[in-house]
């Protein structure tokens, strides 16, 4: 199964652009990302009409849409509506997941309601909540694998599990391990994302230039969740000074530079997939 790509790599960019460069890329399968600090949006482009013309300006390239990233906190005030407006968004859209954020651990108790408030309506539209690691800020509820596994071993629902962001992982939790080995089993999708160290910042690279060990991730996942979809994800327009929160560059960074970003992203992460 090739990667899906999110939408985030091409920060800066039209819709269509991004998508003409996916499909000639020979990708079938994109995540559109929605993003505080990596893309601008607001909450208007969330509408269910937005999204059946995002669908059919994807089909049209023979582009489905595998997933909605919409990071969001779930324990913040609000949390339920804008949680419902990104379901009813991603059913629209025809993805089969909606990736997100938790929020605070010491939310904890907030987040647990609006999860179970928001079950049925998942239910409803077929759609599965998959939370995801964060890769900057502190005392995340599921801020190491094992913290997510444990959340989802507590919940235990179907329509409900993680989205492994393995760059973040190395980032926010200090180590692929033992985060992936424990968060795999409970994983719907991942994201491959790498970072290189650049003096005392931190860059987003193309997979295979930065800290993660591409080898180890793939090993780990073939076996302990094989077949798992996974989607590249590319911010290459952010940096992190002083590795603390991303900072978006003044420019978009130009489609040529993308797409072979792109291009070495996917043969790093197939090479991988072979050694491994």
């Amino acid at each position: 199964m090739l990667p899906a790509v999110s939408t985030a790599a091409f920060d800066g960019h039209s819709r269509p652009a991004a998508f003409e460069r996916l499909a000639g890329l020979g990708l079938r399968e994109i995540e559109v990302a929605f993003i505080r600090g990596y893309t601008d949006f607001d909450e208007d482009d969330l509408s269910e009409a937005e999204a059946r013309r995002l669908r059919r300006d994807a089909a049209a390239l023979a582009l489905g849409v595998r997933a909605v990233s919409a990071h969001m906190d779930l324990g913040a005030d609000g949390a339920r509506d804008m949680l419902a407006r990104r379901i009813a968004f991603a059913a629209e859209s025809g993805a089969a997941l909606l990736v997100t954020n938790a929020g605070p651990a010491t939310s904890r108790p907030a987040i647990l309601r609006r999860l179970e408030e928001a079950l049925p309506r998942l239910e409803a539209a077929g759609i599965i909540l998959a939370l995801e690691n964060p890769g900057h800020g502190a005392g995340d509820l599921i801020g190491r694998g094992e913290d997510g596994a444990a959340l989802m071993a507590a919940l235990d629902h179907p329509r409900l599990g993680l989205n492994v962001d393995v760059g973040n992982l190395v980032t926010y939790a200090g180590a692929l391990e033992p985060g992936l080995s424990a968060a795999l089993p409970w994983a719907v999708q991942a994201h491959l994302k790498d970072v290189a160290e650049d003096g005392p910042d931190w860059r987003f690279v193309p997979l295979g230039e930065g800290m993660v060990d591409w080898r180890a991730t793939a090993a780990a996942m073939a076996r302990d969740a094989p077949g798992l979809p996974v989607t590249i994800e590319l911010p290459l327009r952010l940096h992190r000074p002083g590795r603390a929160s991303p900072v978006r560059a003044a420019a978009p960074v130009p489609l040529d530079r993308i797409a072979e970003a792109l291009r070495r992203s996917l043969d790093a992460w197939e090479g991988a997939r072979r050694e491994a």
